[in-house]
């Protein structure tokens, strides 16, 4: 059954690790889909594939396995010195997928859309019977006590010293040379950052998906 003509489904993106892998030439790679809808998926793969590359997958459901057709869409590359902080992978359209596909997708939105509800609706009042505390029985009023005279006032508060602001790492210049994924065009950008690494993920941030880091040379 195809993603694109499922009447009555919600479509929207959902949030989710679980294991799959991916079938290209007779070969398996493992890979990791981080989130789902009915019409597509993001998956974290070794797998090289080409936009407009068609193969399939096994996803790994709670009860049973999915076998379905996919067509790579974009594919996002991170160089290895930053797949600590950033996730590369493939953005993929759904061809064809099992009925269970689309009917856990449904279930995990349902449970979703009900968190949310919990986490939006107000507290409740307590009743009044609840808020109201049983009157205390009546005693005897005693008399009245003098107040002691203090013989000095009492000192004021010293007020607590605000802590120091912590000092900001020193920031250094780099430049980054990048160059397209899809085409031979390159850049060099210069930026000031706390390291490289923080310098390469200024530049791919700003730039978007379609160029990837070449060099970061410090200045």
């Amino acid at each position: 059954m195809s993603g694109g003509c499922v009447s009555g489904r919600v479509l929207e993106r959902s949030k989710r690790r679980m294991t799959c892998r991916v079938h290209v030439d007779g070969r398996q790679h493992n890979g990791i889909v981080l989130d789902l809808s009915g019409s597509g998926l993001f998956i974290q793969t070794s797998a090289k594939l080409a936009p407009g590359s068609r193969v399939d997958i096994d996803l790994s459901l709670p009860d049973d396995n999915a076998r379905m057709q996919i067509e790579v869409v974009r594919r996002k590359q991170v160089p290895a010195q930053l797949l600590t902080v950033a996730q590369g992978g493939l953005g993929v359209r759904i061809l064809s997928a099992p009925e269970g596909y689309y009917r856990f997708l449904h279930e995990l939105q349902e449970k979703e859309r009900e968190l949310e509800g919990r986490a939006a609706a107000p507290p409740q009042a307590e009743s009044p019977r609840a808020a109201s505390p049983s009157p205390a029985p009546a005693r005897a009023a005693s008399p009245a006590r003098p107040a002691p005279v203090s013989a000095k006032p009492a000192a004021a508060p010293q007020p607590t010293p605000a802590p120091p602001p912590k000092p900001e790492p020193p920031k250094l210049r780099f430049r980054v040379r990048v160059c397209q994924t899809q085409g031979a065009r390159s850049r060099v950008v210069d930026v000031a950052a706390a390291s490289a690494e923080a310098a390469a993920r200024q530049v791919l941030g700003e730039l978007g998906d379609e160029w990837k880091l070449l060099k970061v040379d410090p200045i």
